[in-house]
């Protein structure tokens, strides 16, 4: 029987057991040392050979990093849901809005609207236009009572998600997680509408956006995030009690506040998940994302995807007869206060 034999066959007898054993034991050193090297080498190239892949794609595993990434999406979310329910439940049937509410709603709704659509996606991603500091300091305030994470954030992603659009690595298309297919085509939906807040891996600021950070207003109100996002909810509550007392101010707070943030969240999620699977784009469209009437009317014009992902850096979509925040650019331009770069 050869040394191979010996050591495979079943054998029989406790000797045979314990020859095999004896045979393990003086060649499992000799193979231990080389093979651990081996693999210690192998590992801390894939580390270098991953990392490097990393900072090409502009993606960050940094654990403390991709950590705070997630409790900031998780108290932008939750946070609202929570007040929300706290206060309907402690205003009874007193939550039912006055005319005074519904009219808070509708001008805090306008602003963080235009926060989105005009600032965090025209202005401060694609800087489809230029204006004064004033105008900056307006739209950055706006950006952050949307309360969809600090600007630098939302600026790194989605510049991310133009770069990888529906490809592996875009953070949030319904038909890629990182670089692998959805389960199906609810799972896809659901990731590109919120999961992929929580689950995917985070976008490098500094490399999607070091000028968002290197702008005083941008950078300043990116680090106060959730400061001023706080204020998105406690000021319609303090106009609130201004025009009615505490009764008021509750349901302001409801309303204007709360309700507010989560339906913004809930249209803004759907140009990423609805918006890329349901509306009309040329046949030899480079991504999926859909021109979506619906979501144009709701959005000021933010639905009209496919033309948006076709010329990103235009300050007004087309058709223009439903992009109405690239009209009130056109506006604000005519008056002077931007300027818009034909390119």
């Amino acid at each position: 029987m050869t040394r191979t034999d010996s050591l495979f066959s079943l054998g029989d007898g406790n000797d045979d057991c314990e020859r095999r054993r004896r045979t393990l034991a003086t060649i499992w050193p000799r193979w231990r040392p080389r093979t651990s090297a081996r693999l210690t080498v192998a590992i801390r190239q894939g580390a270098r050979d991953n990392r490097q892949r990393a900072e090409r794609a502009g993606l960050v595993f940094d654990k403390a990093e991709v950590r705070e990434n997630q409790l900031v999406h998780a108290i932008s979310v939750f946070t609202p849901l929570l007040i929300a329910l706290g206060l309907w439940a402690a205003l009874g049937g007193a939550a039912r809005p006055t005319w005074f509410t519904l009219i808070a709603l509708y001008v805090f709704f306008s602003m963080t609207l235009a926060g989105i659509g005009i600032g965090l996606h025209r202005y401060f991603t694609h800087q489809a236009f230029r204006t004064r500091r004033a105008v900056r300091a307006v739209l950055a305030v706006w950006s952050c009572w949307a309360c969809q994470g600090p600007i630098d954030r939302w600026v790194a992603d989605h510049r991310r998600h133009h770069r990888f659009a529906d490809r592996p690595l875009d953070p949030h298309s319904p038909y890629w997680i990182e670089d692998a297919r959805p389960s199906g085509r609810l799972h896809g939906l659901l990731h590109a509408h919120f999961l992929w807040l929580f689950a995917t891996h985070v976008s490098s600021r500094r490399h999607y956006a070091p000028d968002i950070q290197q702008d005083p207003i941008s950078g300043w109100c990116s680090r106060n995030y959730l400061l001023i996002a706080g204020t998105s909810i406690l000021a319609p509550g303090l106009i609130g009690a201004l025009a009615g007392g505490y009764l008021e101010a509750g349901r302001c707070m409801l309303w204007a506040g709360c309700v507010r943030v989560i339906l913004l969240h809930q249209l803004t999620w759907s140009v990423n998940s609805f918006g890329h699977m349901f509306g009309s784009k040329a046949p030899q469209a480079r991504t999926e994302a859909r021109d979506n009437l619906i979501l144009s009317c709701l959005l000021a014009g933010e639905g009209l995807h496919h033309y948006h992902h076709e010329h990103p850096r235009a300050a007004v979509n087309e058709p223009r007869v439903w992009d109405l925040g690239g009209r009130i650019i056109l506006a604000l331009a005519k008056l002077g206060i931007v300027k818009i770069d034909e390119s």
